[in-house]
């Protein structure tokens, strides 16, 4: 039980590096795509990948129930439809490093009033003193560049997305977890959320101009090919790999390492360093994750 949460650990810190990033390379797009036609792209991708899983499954006879149809089609719809348009909003308006910050400051706290009411998870004085730690180094890490900043309704409106970006996923990671404790199969779970909530976007990227695309350069298709296969395929199977194996509120507070890993892709690319502060938070936010992840068992 030991070594699977151990692993479980792992996978959520793979995978926070991984979305980290994300928010990087969604900078790069946005210089030409709209938030909702990056993110049908990327997930229209993605789901030619997770097509062949589902179909696979049904012919082995693993097809899932009506009542986990209806359930994987919610979880779509708020995990990759809803999410990700009001992510990209906000990166697109508030920038990625604000972005990252914002959202991921957030979830843990949300995941685990969630988790306490819906799944009957133990939050206990622990968890709570990491969950606290970890908001405390968001909050040095964040200060500074908002104070710094020019702000204008455009901004506010990047932060609305991203506040209600957070309680998209928090009610994900705590839903996803209620079916992975019935279905116990990771990776079909992520085909069909994956494929589910990309049919939702192709309806509502029409509010776009596809012809857009045409100008994408090679930078740029680079980055939503890391979006697609690594952040999409690979990021989400390796998530409801460690939801399935450890409690939600302790696979979200690694999320905390989401700005750490921004912070560092944007100061490799866009040579933006991090401050003192920045260093001094992430820290703290490092700390926070390995107190609520310490096993009390």
């Amino acid at each position: 039980m030991v070594q699977s949460a151990q692993h479980s650990a792992v996978f959520a810190v793979i995978v926070a590096v991984i979305w980290g990033l994300s928010f990087v390379a969604a900078r790069i797009v946005l210089s030409t795509l709209t938030p909702i036609l990056l993110a049908t792209v990327r997930f229209s991708i993605a789901s030619l990948v997770f097509i062949p899983i589902i179909i696979r499954d049904h012919r082995r006879g693993f097809a899932p129930s009506l009542r986990s149809m209806v359930e994987l089609a919610g979880l779509g719809f708020l995990s990759i439809s809803i999410y990700f348009w009001l992510q990209y909003t906000g990166v697109k308006y508030a920038g990625a490093g604000v972005s990252a910050l914002l959202i991921v400051g957030l979830i843990p706290v949300l995941t685990g009033f969630a988790s306490v009411f819906v799944l009957k998870e133990r939050y206990d004085f622990q968890q709570i003193a990491g969950t606290g730690l970890g908001l405390l180094g968001v909050g040095l890490i964040a200060t500074p560049g908002l104070l710094v900043n020019e702000v204008d309704w455009l901004f506010y409106l990047g932060v609305l997305c991203l506040l209600l970006n957070a309680v998209c996923w928090a009610l994900y990671s705590t839903l996803s977890r209620r079916l992975m404790n019935r279905e116990r199969r990771p990776l079909m779970v992520t085909a069909y959320v994956t494929v589910l909530g990309t049919l939702a976007l192709i309806p509502m990227s029409l509010t776009s101009d596809w012809s857009l695309i045409r100008l994408l350069g090679l930078e740029q298709w680079l980055s939503i090919l890391y979006l697609s296969l690594v952040c999409s395929c690979a990021g989400y199977f390796m998530w409801n790999l460690a939801l399935s194996r450890m409690e939600a509120v302790k696979a979200a507070v690694w999320q905390y390492l989401e700005p750490v890993a921004a912070f560092a892709g944007e100061a490799l690319i866009f040579s933006v360093l991090p401050s003192p502060s920045t260093l001094v938070g992430a820290s703290a936010i490092i700390v926070g994750a390995l107190l609520t992840n310490k096993s009390r068992r």
